[in-house]
């Protein structure tokens, strides 16, 4: 089941996403990041966490994409490198 919009912290609304926590060996703390849906992009162009991320490239890291089987969807996390993902501070 996919989220809802959900009101910002700053009066307007964000797009539909889920938070994601990675823990894995040799990290010392835990990352965090979103996942935004692709079939959402009006919503995905007003999100301002989105859009406070200023570089579109790398925002598109925190999109989904397509995946074979067309009731699902990829998203693969990138620690570090070109396609690194977007991690926020929290």
């Amino acid at each position: 089941m996919k989220p809802g919009p959900l009101p910002s912290p700053g009066g307007g609304t964000e797009a539909p996403h889920l938070d994601v926590s990675v823990f894995a060996r040799g990290l010392l703390d835990r990352v965090v990041t979103r996942v935004y849906f692709p079939d959402e992009v009006p919503a995905n162009e007003a999100d301002p966490v989105l859009a406070s991320i200023g570089d579109p490239a790398w925002a598109a890291t925190l999109v989904a994409r397509p995946g074979p089987d067309p009731a699902r969807l990829r998203f693969d996390i990138h620690l570090q490198g070109d396609q690194e993902t977007v991690f926020f501070d929290v």
